[in-house]
C-alpha cells in the first residue's frame, strides 16, 4: 500500500491468516523532490516480481482509497531510532475498503495521482497530424495543459466548481447553484472543448488519440 507521504508498507504471511506488516515500512528519501511517483516505480516493481514467481491470485485488487486513519508522521530523517514503525491499523482499513472489482495496478495509480494532486500522464495523448480543426487559442491552450497530464480547474472562491481532466470532467455544486460570470464560462467553455478534442463520442469518424 502506497500513502500520500510516500510510505510503502506491505504484508505477509499465510493467506486467511492475519495480515503481518513487515517490521519497517519503505520511506521516501528525504529531500526526494518526487518521493510518491518513485515509490509508486518500486510498487510496479514488486508487482512485476511477484508476477514472475508465479503469484498470480489477486487478494487485494488495485484502488484508489480515502482512510479516515491518518498515517503516522515522518520524521526528517526517518532511519535508525526515528525509523516509522508498522500501522497495522492503515493497513487494516485500506483492505476493509478496497472494491473487490478487479483493477489495473496504473489506473488505480492513476486515481491515486489525481486524488493527491499530482500530475499523470493523460490515457489519451495528442499526436501531431491528427488535429481535424484548429481551435481558438484559449482552447488550444488548455488542450495542452491537459495532455500533459495537469488539470483544469475552477476558482475555489465558489461552492460551485468544476475539475477537467485529460480523462473526466467533475462539477461541484454547492447548495446555492450560483451562477458563473462570463469569464468564468469562457474559461469552462474553453476547458470542455480541449476535453471533447482529446474524447471523440463512441462511433465519430474522428481518430482516437490513445
Amino acid at each position: 500500500m502506497l500513502t500520500q507521504a510516500g510510505v510503502l508498507h506491505r504484508c505477509n504471511g499465510p493467506m486467511g491468516a492475519a495480515l503481518k506488516p513487515t517490521r519497517k515500512p519503505s520511506v521516501p528519501v528525504p529531500g526526494d523532490p518526487h518521493p510518491v511517483p518513485r515509490q509508486a516505480a518500486r510498487l510496479r516493481e514488486i508487482h512485476a516480481e511477484m508476477t514472475e514467481k508465479g503469484y498470480g491470485r489477486v487478494l487485494v485488487a488495485p484502488a484508489c482509497v480515502r482512510l479516515k486513519v491518518t498515517e503516522h508522521p515522518l520524521h526528517p530523517h526517518p532511519y535508525g531510532p526515528n525509523a516509522l514503525g508498522t500501522h497495522p491499523e492503515l493497513l487494516e482499513e485500506f483492505i476493509g475498503l478496497a472494491p473487490s472489482a478487479p483493477r489495473d495496478l496504473d489506473e488505480a495509480l492513476r486515481d491515486f495521482y489525481v486524488a493527491v494532486g499530482l500530475p499523470t500522464r493523460p490515457k489519451h495523448l495528442v499526436r501531431a497530424g491528427h488535429t481535424p480543426t484548429a481551435l481558438p487559442s484559449r482552447a488550444d491552450g488548455a488542450l495542452r495543459v491537459l495532455a500533459r497530464g495537469s488539470a483544469l480547474t475552477s476558482p475555489k472562491r465558489r461552492s460551485i466548481g468544476w475539475r477537467v481532466t485529460a480523462d473526466d470532467v467533475r462539477l461541484h455544486v454547492g447548495a446555492g447553484g450560483e451562477a458563473l460570470s462570463h469569464g468564468e464560462v469562457i474559461e469552462l467553455q474553453a476547458a470542455l472543448t480541449a476535453w471533447l478534442r482529446l474524447n471523440p463520442a463512441p462511433g465519430s469518424t474522428a481518430t482516437p488519440k490513445r
